[in-house]
């Protein structure tokens, strides 16, 4: 059995995302290739978009147990983590993560299947802490050289260790231990450092001990960076959720996520220089003005 994994607990804004990625997903993936399961506290906000559908589904979470799945640092990043461990529990088979600020491009079956083979997933390799992003170097000059326990075994941050984004992940039910060391390290690494993608650096850290991770990026893209769509996304189901789901997936992918993602990184990627000397001239980069 294969689950497709959402988290949307918390302010409208995820859930706008949620429905968008959900509605990409029903575009390109063949029926009944996963059940989805959506971890939220909103389920009657799902349900005026999607219907009852009975490939969809709301797992009972209490209120202790959204506060407990944040963690010892109360990370809402930690909640991908513990909900997959509860998945894994009550949903055996090939479990597949995504953040909401995703939407699909290609049909997933492959994923599943490689899944099912053992296979790990996350979303996009960012390269190494020491020639990473920004913020990967400044872990690196941190972190780098340390020991840290994970599981039974001792980790080393090195120049080479990698950072996979963690907008997807994916395994086996069957590994879901795994999860728990996950946890036990990213919580020593929040102690050392206490910066967002501790949670990140722990999976994939953990993940590379049992051989290669593989990308979802092919079939999916994370626009983590834009966040100017969220309150679009938000009025977008609220004032149509009752046209087809077609037109629905039509008017999200009017705001153009995908192109709005690489101009925002384009200009990010630019050296400091260009960017101060844009800014001198008025010509640094603006959020968008969008209209549905």
């Amino acid at each position: 059995m294969n689950y497709l994994v959402y988290v949307a607990q918390g302010a409208a804004v995820y859930r706008g995302e949620a429905l968008y990625s959900l509605l990409s997903y029903f575009e390109v993936a063949p029926p009944l290739l996963a059940n989805v399961l959506i971890y939220t506290d909103a389920p009657d906000a799902f349900r005026r978009v999607l219907g009852s559908r009975p490939d969809v589904h709301y797992p009972a979470v209490s209120t202790a147990d959204w506060k407990a799945w944040r963690g010892k640092f109360d990370m809402p990043y930690m909640l991908k983590i513990n909900v997959l461990e509860h998945a894994a529990t009550y949903y055996p088979g090939n479990l597949l993560f995504l953040d909401t600020d995703t939407i699909w491009q290609r049909d997933p079956t492959p994923i599943f299947e490689q899944i099912e083979q053992g296979v790990r997933f996350m979303h996009e390799d960012e390269g190494t802490l020491k020639d990473g992003s920004p913020l990967s170097r400044k872990i690196y000059r941190r972190l780098g050289g340390r020991e840290f326990q994970a599981g039974a075994t001792q980790v080393r941050i090195s120049p080479e260790s990698k950072m996979y984004n963690s907008g997807a992940v994916g395994l086996r039910s069957q590994d879901a231990h795994v999860l728990h060391d996950v946890v036990q390290l990213a919580d020593t690494l929040y102690a050392t450092y206490c910066k967002p993608v501790m949670e990140q650096l722990a999976c994939c850290t953990r993940f590379a001990l049992d051989g290669p991770v593989q990308e979802v990026a092919p079939y999916a893209i994370h626009y983590w960076n834009v966040k100017v769509a969220r309150p679009l996304l938000v009025k977008l189901f609220d004032e149509y959720q009752g046209g087809s789901h077609a037109d629905l997936l039509a008017r999200a992918h009017r705001i153009d996520l995908p192109g709005l993602q690489k101009t925002e990184m384009a200009y990010r990627t630019l050296p400091n220089w260009r960017r101060t000397l844009l800014k001198l001239v008025g010509r640094q980069y603006k959020e968008p003005r969008i209209q549905l």
